[in-house]
């Protein structure tokens, strides 16, 4: 490899090929602006109600469409599912509570309804 790369530097020389014509740089920012074309400014845009009030418009929709689709996937509960209709849990007495709690499996929320309303029963 080394009598190769000897043999291209006898050839070739060790000079730069490439030359830069005098004066090139001297007046190349003059040259480079008077090539470019002339800018002209737009100016600034009038400022209306719409534009300062879009981006609290669009705030208000997303949180609305957030909302509807808490309310879409979500739903609402019921305040009383005890599997019968026209049942009320804290009416009846508890010997007929047990044997439902035990074969129904009664939810959390409808135990504490019939729990605090036999509370409030004992401390009227």
């Amino acid at each position: 490899m080394k009598k190769e790369e000897t043999n291209l530097l006898n050839r070739c020389g060790k000079e730069n090929p490439f030359k830069v014509p005098e004066g090139y740089f001297e007046n190349f920012a003059v040259q480079m602006m008077d090539q470019l074309p002339e800018k002209t400014s737009a100016g600034t845009p009038a400022v209306t109600l719409w534009t300062r009030i879009k981006p609290w418009i669009y705030m208000t929709a997303m949180f609305c469409g957030i909302m509807l689709m808490v309310q879409t996937f979500v739903g609402k509960e019921d305040t009383q599912d005890s599997g019968v209709p026209g049942i009320n849990l804290s009416e009846l007495p508890d010997e007929y509570i047990d044997p439902i709690v035990n074969q129904t499996m009664m939810d959390d929320y409808t135990l504490y309804q019939y729990l605090t309303d036999a509370d409030a029963e004992i401390y009227k």
